[in-house]
């Protein structure tokens, strides 16, 4: 039409057609990868790792094709990409300390566990599913299980040199308390494993699995935690070696 520019899929991308998180800021090498990332973060948690393409990538962004490979190699490479963070904060998750008892610390630690699980669902249920297919997945995903279960192994370690836990093997009891956490938050947050009659609510989840783990592990999880940690040598396990923190 005469004195009417007509609008091109370009043109309506710049003018904020697509979604906000997804416009492409100019000059931006670091702002566009950003966007193919968020891009694929949904792309994964819709579709799962299987069946998610570069083709659903790039129709969320209006991007090229050629442009996605000049920042990721494939979908492997961009999924790898977009999962690192919500692993990373998983394991960031197991080494913050909070409350003033035992028991406040593991509920503490465990809701924030579930909470991270609850809010990245999707994929984190492609990320299982890539697992079991992708050698590189599947070790990312050991790597993240190893952290966990060797930072609660060090919790219990040291719980135990100043006379706060019942007797117990801190490596197997890591391991079981660990897969316990794990399984629960995957079965809750990720696959939504209700078959009850009245609805699981998260908080009422958590202080239940607290209680567990603290009535196997600990003499008196409601006792008031001094100082006398301070004065205890950290312990001497491979997660020292590796830069993680111990809980006191």
């Amino acid at each position: 039409m005469t004195g009417k520019r007509r609008i091109t899929r370009s043109a309506a991308v710049r003018r904020g057609a697509l979604p906000g998180e997804l416009r492409r800021p100019r000059n931006s090498a670091e702002a566009t990868e950003q966007i193919l990332l968020d891009a694929a973060r949904r792309v994964f948690a819709d579709k799962g790792y299987i069946r998610a393409t570069v083709q659903d990538i790039i129709e969320l962004t209006g991007l090229s094709r050629g442009t996605f490979y000049l920042y990721f190699r494939s979908t492997d490479d961009i999924f790898v990409r977009t999962v690192t963070k919500v692993v990373d904060d998983i394991v960031a998750s197991s080494r913050v300390r909070s409350g003033n008892t035992l028991r406040q610390r593991v509920y503490e630690n465990n809701l924030r566990y579930f909470e991270i699980f609850g809010a990245n669902r999707g994929l984190l249920r492609a990320f299982f599913e890539a697992s079991y297919v992708d050698p590189e997945i599947g070790r990312k995903r050991a790597e993240m299980r190893s952290a966990y279960i060797i930072r609660v192994r060090d919790h219990l370690e040291r719980q135990r040199q100043l006379c706060r836990c019942l007797p117990i093997d801190p490596d197997a009891a890591a391991l079981s308390l660990a897969m316990m956490a794990e399984g629960t938050a995957q079965s809750f947050a990720i696959l939504k494993m209700e078959p009850f009659e009245r609805p699981l609510e998260l908080k009422r989840l958590c202080t239940e699995v607290t209680e567990i783990w603290c009535r196997a592990v600990y003499t008196d999880p409601d006792r008031l935690l001094t100082l006398e940690a301070a004065k205890l040598p950290a312990v001497a396990t491979g997660s020292k070696r590796k830069g993680w923190r111990h809980d006191g």
